[in-house]
C-alpha cells in the first residue's frame, strides 16, 4: 500500500489573523475619542461665543434705548434754566424728567452727579423691560470742556455747554459675583 504521508514536511502558508490586535483597538479608541472631543470643545467654544455675541446685543440695545429717550430732551429745565441742577424737587419720578441734567442725579458739594441707574432696565419709553432682572443700566451725565471732550477730568454740572453722556449696561451673570459691564456708549449734547 502506499504511504499518503508527505517524505517531506513542508509547513502550511500562514493566514493572516483576522480581527484587530488590542493595539490597534486601542490606537482607534484614542484616534476617535480624540476627535469627539475636539467636536465637543469647539461647540462649547460656539456656545460661548454666542452667548457673548447675544449679551453685548442686548447691552448695546438697552443702551440705545437710553440714548434715544434722552434725544429730544433739552440740556436744562426751558423754565429754570441752569438755576436748579439735577431733578427738580417737584421731579421725584422718571416720568417727571424733562431734562437732561435730571439724569445726573443728586449732585455732591462740587456740582457733579452720582449718575442714575435704572434695574430692571427701562425702554425709550420709560417703561420697565421684562424679564430682564439680571440687567441695568447707569447713566451720567457730566459737563466738559469743549476742547477737551475725552477728559476724564469733567467739569461740574452748569458750567460749560457741552455735556457728555454715558450710558454703561451691566449684566448679572448667575455665576458672577459682580455685575460684568456689557457695553458703554457716549455722546455729546451741547446747547
Amino acid at each position: 500500500m502506499s504511504d499518503l504521508r508527505p517524505t517531506s514536511y513542508a509547513p502550511r502558508p500562514r493566514r493572516p489573523a483576522r480581527g484587530f490586535t488590542l493595539i490597534e483597538a486601542a490606537l482607534t479608541t484614542v484616534i476617535v475619542g480624540t476627535g469627539v472631543l475636539a467636536i465637543v470643545a469647539a461647540q462649547q467654544a460656539y456656545h460661548q461665543k454666542n452667548g457673548w455675541a447675544q449679551r453685548t446685543g442686548t447691552g448695546m440695545l438697552l443702551a440705545n434705548e437710553l440714548r434715544e429717550m434722552t434725544m429730544p430732551l433739552p440740556v436744562h429745565d426751558p423754565i429754570t434754566k441752569d438755576q436748579n441742577l439735577g431733578p427738580e424737587p417737584n421731579e421725584p419720578a422718571l416720568d417727571d424728567f424733562d431734562d437732561l441734567d435730571d439724569f445726573a442725579g443728586t449732585l455732591d458739594a462740587g456740582g457733579f452727579g452720582s449718575g442714575t441707574t435704572f434695574s430692571p432696565p427701562i425702554n425709550a419709553l420709560r417703561q420697565e423691560v421684562p424679564d430682564m432682572e439680571r440687567w441695568s443700566q447707569e447713566i451720567q451725565v457730566e459737563n466738559v470742556l469743549p476742547d477737551f471732550i475725552n477728559a476724564t477730568f469733567t467739569q461740574p454740572l452748569g458750567t460749560t455747554d457741552t455735556v457728555r453722556v454715558t450710558v454703561t449696561v451691566r449684566y448679572q451673570s448667575p455665576t458672577a459675583q459682580d455685575p460684568e459691564t456689557v457695553t458703554s456708549l457716549t455722546w455729546l449734547v451741547t446747547e
